[in-house]
């Protein structure tokens, strides 16, 4: 048999070079008296036995234990060539350039006296033969592939698929991931990724990401979700759950979940994951919320329906403390509505807009609105925290028994009466209102 020398074809595949050799290297020469004899000894046989039983060489069940023998009674016929007897298993339209091109013997021990038929090197060596191994590296490596089980997933011959894997799609991945598959059928929402496979964002070989991750997971998100990557990267405060570590993985069922936006748990529950205890920001140090949510029991609303992100953005912000629209910073701050824009989302704006009214809030003096007089100031305006606090109290209204006054608590002493009530803060003397009847003081 003469020699074969290979050149590179294409990306990293070799078939051999000059002109003619295909058909000289596919043909065996066999003796005219052992075809007789073997066509002969076989018909006996046959008779003999009952049947005649041969493993094709080329059949997906000689590849089934790679590196094994494939048990055949080779008997080809001279000057044919192999798809002319094993057209089941090597399709003329498969995607395999060896098959195709009936380059057996790159793969295949062939003897030329005929008998057993046998891989040429396990099968994971003989893919790397085309294949550059440099290309499948990675700290991470899929199991089959860690054992060079590559005909585990991929068809040797051909397939419909590009990749000749032997079932298109993520229901591949599912034959040996069956908790995955019993999870997808239950969930109520499913990633939309999904539905063209796992490869989109999962190497099937190796990868310098865990969980074989074609990229960071940041990175392998924002390929589909563009707005939130604008958002991450052109926001003045950001949450950084989303840049560290897992990123999206943190709050995000990359597969599928329970509840909308493929939360792993209610939007409340994964915040205080994180904030159940102190967390530096910046020069701030925010208090644990899990255990003030516990002591008091006045909730503002979006609490009390556990959704944080009617009122904060989780994934970055223009605004203070990641709010999702214009509050005021800092304590004292001129009034604008603009300014208000998150509060005046569910409170009537004319709260703090009208000087006088029987109807626009029950903080007033007779008729005189003390929100106004309180908030709607073009210099010093106090603004909605310095009096309520915006997640939970033990006060009605929630009101604040105290407020974060630089080094200092400053008190509000507040006192609820049928009518009205009265407070006696840090910022004033003790004052008192009535709905009913005016008081003569005010602040």
């Amino acid at each position: 048999m003469p020699e074969i020398e290979f050149h590179k074809y294409g990306s990293g595949i070799f078939r051999p070079s000059g002109s003619g050799m295909d058909s000289e290297i596919l043909r065996w020469p066999q003796k005219i008296r052992r075809s007789i004899r073997a066509l002969v000894g076989a018909f006996l046989c046959a008779l003999l036995l009952g049947g005649w039983e041969t493993t094709s060489l080329m059949g997906q069940d000689d590849l089934a234990s790679p590196g094994e023998p494939a048990i055949s009674l080779h008997e080809p016929l001279a000057g044919q060539s192999c798809n002319e007897c094993h057209k089941e298993s090597v399709s003329l339209n498969g995607r395999c350039l060896m098959a195709r091109d009936q380059m057996c013997v790159l793969c295949h021990e062939i003897p030329e006296a005929g008998g057993k038929a046998v891989l040429a090197d396990p099968s994971a060596s003989l893919c790397f033969k085309c294949h550059a191994e440099e290309a499948f590296k990675g700290d991470f490596v899929h199991g089959p592939f860690a054992a060079g089980s590559c005909l585990t997933c991929h068809s040797p011959h051909g397939a419909d698929d590009s990749a000749m894997v032997r079932i298109a799609g993520r229901q591949l991945c599912l034959t040996c991931h069956e908790d995955m598959e019993a999870a997808l059928v239950k969930a109520r929402f499913r990633h939309r990724a999904m539905a063209n496979g796992c490869n989109d964002c999962h190497s099937p070989h190796a990868s310098d990401q865990r969980y074989q991750l074609t990229k960071p997971a940041l990175d392998v998100c924002t390929e589909c979700h563009e707005d939130i990557f604008d958002v991450t990267e052109k926001a003045v405060v950001t949450h950084s759950p989303v840049k560290e570590d897992s990123a999206c993985l943190n709050c995000h069922d990359p597969h599928m979940a329970e509840n909308d936006q493929l939360l792993p748990g209610e939007d409340m529950a994964i915040c205080l994951g994180c904030h159940n205890e102190p967390i530096k920001a910046d020069r701030y140090e925010l208090p644990p919320m899990e255990p003030i949510l516990a002591a008091n029991p006045r909730h503002h609303g979006p609490i009390q329906f556990r959704v944080c992100s009617e009122c904060h953005n989780p994934h970055g912000s223009n605004y203070f403390r990641l709010l999702t629209d214009a509050y005021p910073a800092r304590l004292y701050s001129p009034f604008f509505e603009s300014n208000y824009a998150l509060c005046f989302r569910c409170h009537e704006p004319k709260l703090a807009e009208e000087e006088q009214s029987e109807s626009a809030t029950g903080f007033r003096d007779g008729g005189n609105n003390l929100h106004f007089v309180h908030v709607n100031k073009t210099s010093m305006g106090r603004t909605c925290r310095l009096c309520h606090d915006a997640h939970a109290s033990s006060q009605p209204k929630h009101m604040r028994e105290s407020v974060p006054f630089g080094t200092w608590d400053l008190p509000v002493k507040f006192n609820k009466t049928e009518n009205g009530g009265s407070c006696e803060p840090g910022c004033h003397a003790a004052q008192s209102y009535d709905r009913l009847a005016a008081q003569s003081g005010r602040p």
